[in-house]
């Protein structure tokens, strides 16, 4: 799922479609073509949506008026699990390639890429300068520089699979599977904010 300022976007498995939803009674005002596979992963921008997940393994730039195909990028090489965006960029990371790709928004063209995670990439958080990137295996969170991809920092082990990040100016918040828990980071230090 992902959201602007009038409408919801989602996506799955069944029809493999993105539907456009008006947000005030959540009626269908849209819906894309066939992904051809499930779709895991949706961000947006103020124009596009950006679509990715199984068996197709593209990333598909969706205008959001009416929800029709623009571009599509090259495959990533195993089922695209997470994408984020800034300003000029998509970034997508997932299983078996187990890297995030650097895209160009405007042709879905790679950029740059990031060495293997040495897991799946279940989630990408962007900030004004880094990618955060989390999942399975490794089971850390790597802050990687924007520019080339290249890592800076490395998290202690979560302790469980990471399924969630999220940035704001000061911090990092992790959650995920095993722990149950929410983690602050900043800078070295973790500090376990929900148990549930």
């Amino acid at each position: 799922i992902a959201t602007d300022d009038e409408f919801v976007y989602v996506g799955g498995s069944g029809t493999q479609t993105v539907r456009k939803l008006r947000k005030s009674d959540l009626s269908q005002v849209a819906e894309s073509a066939n992904y051809g596979g499930t779709i895991y992963a949706i961000a947006t921008d103020d124009e596009f949506v950006y679509v990715g997940g199984y068996t197709t393994r593209t990333v598909r730039k969706l205008r959001k008026s009416d929800l029709s195909q623009v571009a599509e990028s090259a495959n990533y090489g195993g089922t695209i699990e997470a994408i984020a965006t800034d300003d000029e960029f998509v970034y997508v990371g997932g299983a078996t390639t187990q890297t995030v790709r650097k895209l160009r928004k405007s042709d879905l063209s790679q950029v740059a890429e990031s060495a293997n995670y040495g897991g799946t990439i279940e989630d990408i958080a962007t900030d004004d300068e880094f990618v955060y990137v989390g999942g399975y295996t490794t089971r850390t969170v790597r802050k990687l520089r924007k520019n080339d991809l290249l890592q800076v920092a490395e998290s202690a082990d979560y302790g469980g699979d990471i399924r969630a990040i999220a940035v704001d100016d000061n911090y990092v918040y992790v959650g995920g599977l095993d722990t149950r828990t929410v983690k602050k980071l900043g800078g070295i230090q973790i500090k376990e904010l929900i148990k549930v």
